[in-house]
């Protein structure tokens, strides 16, 4: 995989650690969505020290600990602390995509289309917050509201493999938003 652009645009490529934060309550279309939500793990996603994103990891509380199960639905909220392109959000997106699954071209490229409609650009304090929903998708709030629906068990498993995978360059936001111990 090849990252492109100026270095703050390839975050998820370069992000060397993270510190522990404070959850704040679901917003209420979130808490709807996910009435037995129960909070998890959170993370501050650094940059060369730099705080890109706070993190935070609800599921509904079927999930065990330790791991990220599919086939129930959960939340990943990301409350940034810098301004980001929404185009730069999905690109990096499709790169750690393309380096972490098997994906044809012609899906990442659909894939990748979707991400470009669906996320906004983002200033400090924008939050994004992913909902999976199992065989259904990825349901994409912004600010709180209902922003867009990406659809595809697939794409969703992708998507967030981008934090869960256990190949992520991401371990140890992975490790604190799981809630585990470090190995």
């Amino acid at each position: 995989m090849h990252c492109r652009g100026p270095l703050w645009l390839v975050l998820p490529c370069l992000l060397l650690f993270i510190a522990s934060a404070r959850a704040e309550p679901l917003p209420a279309a979130l808490a709807e969505a996910l009435p037995t939500a129960e909070f998890r793990g959170t993370a501050t996603a650094r940059w060369f020290g730099f705080a890109l994103y706070d993190a935070e990891f609800w599921v509904d509380r079927a999930m065990s600990v330790g791991a990220v199960d599919y086939s129930v639905p959960f939340v990943l909220r990301l409350h940034y602390a810098r301004a980001l392109p929404g185009r730069a959000i999905a690109d990096v997106s499709g790169q750690e995509i393309a380096r972490l699954q098997a994906v044809t071209p012609e899906q990442l490229a659909q894939w990748h289309a979707r991400m470009l409609a669906a996320f906004p650009d983002v200033e400090a304090g924008t939050e994004l917050a992913g909902m999976h929903i199992p065989g259904v998708g990825m349901r994409l709030f912004h600010n709180g509201a209902i922003r867009a629906d990406l659809p595809g068990d697939d794409f969703s498993r992708a998507f967030f493999g981008i934090w869960f995978d256990p190949r992520t360059r991401n371990a140890g936001v992975r490790t604190l938003l799981l809630a585990t111990q470090a190995p």
